[in-house]
């Protein structure tokens, strides 16, 4: 995950140099450490929980500003190893843009859906095999077929049966139609759940499942490069709670 933009429009971004509780990855989420017995600023964040986020990683910090050199990535407890220092993106307004995972293991192609059954209407994808997870207030897009590139919100979704949109698509769903769905509805969406490394979004899973982001856009293209833009909701420097 990495920044794209902020709520203003605006691309400048503060960042700043954190002590680390645990080793971390560059364009991981990084959380708030609150307990005693932490070592640093910033730890881990889960792949189910933002709370007390604090931002996503920009790199290792190439100065300490309590004195000393440049950091590193990695935690250690072992005297004269380099301690650990990260750079971090910590506006709260701060748009997140993250690659859509079709599952817990990063860069996983999501499904795509094949449509079984003619519909003139534009309403219906029926399918035997679709993500298992409820797509409600979900998001279908078109692959390949008369309605190719545009999307629809999921009103009714039916696991490896059908999904039903209400806006209808303007041409027939005809069979051999593919179709991509995920989460991630623009408002509606106010969880995200993350890969397990913490870089991307596991779009596999129901919508409202996950940590508090809110969904601002989505970018849909194919099952390996679609992605969300999504903004903290438990900042650790505007919390929720």
């Amino acid at each position: 995950m990495y920044p794209v933009k902020r709520l203003s429009g605006d691309t400048a971004y503060h960042l700043m140099d954190f002590k680390i509780s645990a080793t971390v990855t560059q364009d991981q989420a990084v959380i708030g450490s609150t307990t005693g017995t932490d070592a640093g600023s910033v730890t881990d964040a889960t792949t189910t929980s933002l709370v007390d986020f604090a931002g996503s990683v920009a790199g290792a910090s190439s100065f300490n500003p309590a004195g000393g050199g440049a950091g590193t990535l990695t935690y250690s407890t072992t005297q004269a190893d380099t301690e650990g220092l990260v750079r971090v993106y910590i506006n709260p307004d701060i748009i997140y843009r993250l690659l859509m995972s079709g599952g817990a293991t990063e860069n996983t192609a999501l499904q795509a859906v094949v449509n079984s059954t003619a519909d003139t209407a534009g309403l219906t994808i029926t399918t035997t095999d679709s993500p298992d997870t409820t797509q409600d207030d979900g998001i279908c897009w078109c692959l390949s077929g008369g309605n190719a590139g545009l999307s629809r919100k999921i009103t009714t979704y039916t696991a490896n049966t059908s999904f039903v949109v209400t806006v209808p698509f303007p041409r027939t769903i005809a069979v051999n139609d593919t179709f991509a769905v995920c989460p991630h509805m623009p408002i509606t969406a106010a969880a995200l759940q993350l890969t397990t490394l913490l870089t991307q979004a596991n779009s596999t899973v129901a919508i409202g499942t996950g940590g508090a982001a809110r969904t601002v856009e989505v970018v849909l293209n194919g099952v390996s490069d679609s992605f969300v833009h999504v903004v903290a909701r438990d900042h650790a420097f505007n919390e929720l709670s």
